[in-house]
C-alpha cells in the first residue's frame, strides 16, 4: 500500500483492522503530561454551573485536573490513547520511559478527539513521534474538523501526513484491534470518542472537572462545542460505567486519573 498524502487520506476507511486478540486482562498506565499540578479555571464552568455551586464546593481557585494520555498493555500489543500536548515541557515520553516503554514500543494510537492537548504529541519536528504505530481516527471526528476549514484542521492534517499509510479512519461498524470498542460521545467535539478495553474505559474529555461534573453532568466546560450533546454523552457514559462496573479513565481527571463508580 503506497504512502497516502493528506489529499488522498479521506479514502482510507477500512472495515477490519489488526490481528491482536481481545485480551483477558489489561494493564492501564497513566502518562501525566503536565509537569506542575493543574487546575481548570472555575470560570470555564461558570456559564452552566448552578449559582453558588462552585463557591459551596470551595473551587473558586480552580478545579483539580491534569493532562494525561493512557497506554494499555494487552500483553500482546501496546495501545496509546492520545498523545498529550507536545509542548517543550511535555512529560509524555519521559513518563513512558519511566513506565518501562519507548515510543517505538507503541503499536497503535487511538485518538479521542483533535484538540491540541491530545494530538500535539503525535509529531516531533513534523515527523511521526511513534514510528511503529498505526494511528486510528474516528471518521465523525475527522469529518467534523475537515468541515471547520483548513486553518482549524491544520494540526490534524499535519499529523495525518506524518503517519502516511499508517492512518486508519474508522466508522462505528468497524472492528478495532485487540477487541477495543469505540463509544461515540459526541458533543465536546463532533466525533469525540471513548474506548473500552476490557473493564477499562478511556473517556477522553467527557469531564474536564470531575469535582463538579460527576454529580452535575449538566455542567459543561467552555470547551464543549455542542453543549446539549456533551451533556447527553456525559450522562450516558457515566451511567454505562456505573451499571457495567467499569473503571473510567479521563484525560483531565486528577490523580489517580480514574474513577470507580460501582
Amino acid at each position: 500500500m503506497k504512502r497516502l498524502s493528506f489529499a488522498t487520506m479521506f479514502v482510507a476507511i477500512v472495515a477490519l483492522f489488526g490481528s491482536c486478540q481481545k485480551p483477558a486482562t489489561v494493564e492501564v498506565v497513566a502518562l501525566q503530561d503536565n509537569l506542575q499540578p493543574r487546575l481548570m479555571q472555575a470560570a470555564l464552568f461558570a456559564e452552566t454551573a448552578p449559582e453558588g455551586l462552585i463557591e459551596s464546593l470551595g473551587l473558586q481557585e480552580g478545579v483539580p485536573a491534569s493532562v494525561c494520555a493512557f497506554m494499555v498493555n494487552t500483553q500482546d500489543k501496546q495501545i496509546l490513547f492520545d498523545a498529550g500536548n507536545g509542548n517543550d515541557d511535555s512529560q509524555l515520553l519521559p513518563a513512558l520511559t519511566k513506565a518501562g516503554y519507548t515510543a517505538a514500543d507503541i503499536d497503535y494510537v487511538m485518538i479521542t478527539h483533535m484538540h491540541g492537548d491530545h494530538i500535539g504529541g503525535m509529531t516531533r519536528d513534523g515527523k511521526a513521534a511513534f514510528e511503529n504505530a498505526t494511528l486510528y481516527i474516528p471518521k465523525a471526528e475527522y469529518d467534523g474538523w475537515i468541515a471547520m476549514g483548513e486553518e482549524r484542521s491544520a494540526q490534524m492534517r499535519a499529523m495525518i501526513d506524518a503517519y502516511g499509510d499508517r492512518v486508519k479512519i474508522f466508522t462505528a461498524n468497524d472492528t478495532l484491534p485487540c477487541g477495543v470498542e469505540a463509544i461515540a460521545i459526541a458533543g465536546h467535539t463532533p466525533g469525540h470518542t471513548a474506548y473500552r478495553v476490557g473493564d477499562a474505559v478511556i473517556a477522553g474529555d467527557v469531564m474536564h472537572g470531575v469535582a463538579l461534573q460527576l454529580e452535575h453532568p449538566e455542567i459543561c466546560a467552555r470547551f464543549d462545542m455542542d453543549k446539549a450533546n456533551a451533556v447527553a454523552s456525559r450522562k450516558m457514559l457515566i451511567e454505562k460505567v456505573r451499571t457495567e462496573g467499569l473503571r473510567m479513565y479521563g484525560m483531565h481527571f486528577p490523580a489517580p486519573y480514574y474513577l470507580d463508580l460501582k
